[in-house]
């Protein structure tokens, strides 16, 4: 089991669009992964379990991965949702 925390780095938090990047990035692993915010968690292959933590910018996510490649999915989620939101919002 991978545990892990990420700050949401997009300056919108974590909407529809930041959701689906996650959503993208957490079905490349086989493992069960799981984000909590705010004493609600979700499934990360969930767009709108994902959307229905309405977590905002700064504000600091729970990653639980469990299973094959957990630790590469804990690592990619954390640049995702640390760096990578970011930069997409840039675009």
């Amino acid at each position: 089991m991978a545990l892990g925390t990420a700050k949401i780095s997009d300056p919108v938090g974590l909407h529809l669009r930041a959701a689906s990047a996650i959503v993208k990035l957490a079905k490349r692993f086989p493992c069960d992964i799981r984000i909590s915010y705010d004493g609600l968690q979700t499934n990360a292959k969930s767009i709108l379990g994902l959307a229905s933590l309405v977590a905002r910018h700064g504000e600091t996510l729970e990653i639980h991965a469990e299973g094959e490649q957990d630790e590469a999915a804990l690592a990619a989620l954390v640049a995702l949702i640390e760096v990578g939101l970011a930069e997409d919002s840039r675009s």
